[in-house]
């Protein structure tokens, strides 16, 4: 079996792949109709998120959950025989030592044990901008927290690839993301290993700033002919998912989005980006007071006040 083939169907298997009966909002603020959980295939139940603050944790977490469950093994064995097909086909220049990375928290799952595989550091990247160095020892490791990345020659690992911009933001000056804060610190990056793509312009993105990709599921036509409960839905709302989304909601109003605006329910962000991804069809269609009088209604607070400056 080829290793798409089989990657495909473990994300399958272990609901890393889900198809939704409604739609919900996702970090973009667009509407999907499906989740694409890569870290099932770790098959840990979720553990794995007590330790997204600790890269160190993590991966030691996530190389214990190799000899657990060989599944994840073979993804693992997967990621790291295309690491050192890549570094082989490219070369490493001199003075550079190879090097995995990976950004916090869900990327720590597959590039840590990569790493460890290959015995060479883990490049540990934080959402606030730290990074640190991880050398796995086989019980043990050891952590530099204030490391210098100008020997070091890096293949990134990540998870799932969207749009790109957790990896390189161009649209902020200076730009930010993995890529970026890398080459700011001296390591030199080429290619970044993903194990699932959306397909949602990521690649091109990353590829005006000389990085290659590679990756093993596609979420594609033939993917979901294959792999979806409802692949007639599913590829309809893949080839436009905005347009799909404001047809949802035409035909199905917005009551299913209004969760979304809980003050407490951490999904404000997502709720302030999908009002400014719809405000055509909430603006035009929903006259702009639906949502607000349903949100108002269920939180005893105005849309405006809820959402705030985000």
């Amino acid at each position: 079996m080829k290793h798409e083939e089989y990657i495909s169907q473990l994300l399958k298997e272990t609901g890393g792949f889900k198809d939704l009966d409604v739609p919900v909002i996702l970090t973009s603020g667009e509407l999907g109709i499906y989740y694409i959980n890569t870290e099932k295939i770790v098959q840990d139940e979720g553990e794995f998120k007590k330790f997204g603050d600790n890269s160190e944790a993590m991966i030691n977490h996530a190389i214990a959950m190799t000899e657990k469950n060989p599944f994840f093994n073979q993804v693992i064995s997967i990621l790291s025989k295309k690491v050192m097909e890549i570094t082989d086909g490219s070369g490493i220049p001199e003075g550079r030592n190879l090097a995995i990375s990976g950004g916090q928290r869900r990327d720590w799952l597959f590039s840590g044990p990569t790493a460890s595989v290959l015995s060479i550091p883990h490049v540990s990247l934080y959402k606030d901008g730290r990074f640190e160095v991880v050398h796995t020892k086989g019980e043990g490791s050891v952590v530099e927290t204030r490391p210098g990345l100008s020997n070091f020659y890096c293949v990134h690992i990540s998870d799932l690839l969207t749009k790109g911009s957790s990896a390189y933001n161009p649209n902020v000056d200076p730009p930010t993301g993995w890529i970026a804060w890398l080459r700011e610190a001296g390591a030199e990056v080429n290619d970044l290993v993903t194990v699932v793509t959306r397909l949602q312009g990521g690649e091109e993105i990353l590829k005006k700033i000389g990085i290659d990709t590679h990756s093993y599921v596609r979420i594609d036509e033939d993917f979901l002919e294959n792999h979806s409960d409802n692949p007639e839905r599913a590829i309809l709302y893949l080839r436009d998912p905005h347009a799909w989304g404001e047809g949802y909601m035409n035909e199905n109003g917005i009551e299913a989005f209004v969760g979304a605006f809980d003050p407490e329910g951490g999904k404000v962000d997502r709720a302030a980006k999908f009002l400014k991804v719809y405000d055509n069809v909430l603006t035009t269609t929903h006259g702009g007071t639906e949502l607000e009088a349903a949100v108002q209604e269920k939180y005893g607070k105005p849309i405006e006040e809820i959402v705030g400056g985000k």
